[in-house]
């Protein structure tokens, strides 16, 4: 009886102690899976938004993809509809939205899926013969071919490149396509002297305007309609964040005199991006001082690069740290009043995170 009491006893314990184990194994089991499935739900909702969004692009892409295609066939037949065609076609130059889909309004960008298309179609003539470029020379080739591209973009495309296309249509030796027409073209190049593609050029006269976009060569083209004696025409940069290196976002040089049946290409941009720059003014520990020390007096901005006499720049400062917009970007320096300091000042490049600094030291 004694022993089997003991073994009652005994085995009481074991299950109480049993309970007690188990108790605080759920608990610790329930906050750990808890904070597992809580991972586990992210990581799955961020894949499932991520596969979401590549879906998305892609179906945009798509859509794009085949409005460009659609474009460039409906200007393949525009463009042999009759011997007046290539000529009525290469005088539209560039055209937004052209042809819309079937119900929905002229002009505006076209609709797919609930998203809006921007269709961007330009047209040039590629007038000294393949593999050449117009702005590099040479002498109108009695057939040329017409260029065609056409660019889409979307609304919520994000840092997606738009959809391109392009087509060169020949037109039959019959057809009307030199005639009374002259040609400007107009290359442009960015602060490295490379070719900048996609810059809009307009060529104007007192009587009309015309606009070309610059292909991968940087080189635009554009038709124009001289009188039967030559028309003067100016051309015109206009592309928003791009400055030329005096710093005009909209810059314009002469053409000169432009005749029927002749191409003109001496005129040439160079064009880029406009950068920023800080102007911090400091004391000699490099601390920031207050603005009453510097506001309206002058300092010197210095580009390495530059059009006229010099690159100096005399400013006014109105705060102790300035930001400069619309610079052409190349190397700046800096330095406080209008004669640099006898040990040199600082200087900064564009490129790398961030507004470039340049510290000005306050005497």
């Amino acid at each position: 009886m004694r022993v089997r009491a003991l073994r009652r006893r005994s085995h009481a314990r074991a299950l109480q102690a049993r309970g007690r184990a188990d108790d605080g194994f759920s608990m610790v089991e329930l906050v750990v899976a808890m904070l597992v499935l809580g991972t586990l739900s992210m990581v799955v909702v961020g894949l499932v938004l991520q596969t979401q969004s590549m879906s998305e692009s892609n179906r945009s892409r798509v859509a794009a993809a085949n409005l460009a295609a659609r474009e460039i066939d409906i200007v393949r037949e525009e463009f042999t509809r009759d011997a007046d065609a290539p000529a009525e076609v290469a005088d539209e130059g560039t055209v937004t939205n052209p042809h819309q889909l079937t119900g929905q309004v002229q002009g505006k960008p076209l609709g797919v899926d609930g998203t809006a298309y921007t269709v961007r179609r330009s047209s040039s003539w590629n007038l000294v013969g393949s593999g050449s470029s117009p702005c590099e020379g040479g002498s109108l080739v009695n057939y040329p071919t017409l260029r065609v591209a056409v660019q889409v973009s979307w609304k919520g495309m994000g840092t997606v490149a738009p959809v391109t296309t392009t087509a060169l249509l020949a037109p039959k030796k019959d057809d009307k396509v030199v005639g009374t027409h002259g040609y400007v073209a107009v290359r442009v190049t960015n602060a490295a002297g490379a070719a900048n593609p996609g810059r809009s050029v307009i060529v104007y006269s007192s009587t009309e305007s015309r606009t070309g976009v610059t292909d991968s060569s940087g080189c635009a083209v554009v038709q124009v309609n001289p009188a039967a004696a030559g028309t003067l025409y100016s051309a015109k940069l206009s592309n928003l964040g791009y400055v030329d290196i005096s710093g005009v976002s909209e810059p314009v040089k002469s053409v000169g005199l432009v005749e029927r049946g002749k191409l003109n290409n001496n005129t040439t941009f160079a064009y880029d991006v406009a950068t920023k720059l800080r102007i911090r003014f400091v004391n000699g520990t490099g601390h920031l001082v207050p603005d009453g020390a510097v506001v309206g007096q002058p300092y010197t901005l210095v580009a390495s690069e530059y059009a006229g006499a010099s690159g100096a720049k005399l400013l006014v400062a109105d705060a102790a740290t300035v930001v400069l917009e619309g610079l052409w970007p190349t190397q700046y320096g800096a330095y406080f009043g209008t004669v640099p300091p006898a040990g040199g000042y600082a200087t900064v490049s564009p490129g790398g995170p961030g507004i470039p600094t340049i510290d000005v030291v306050v005497p």
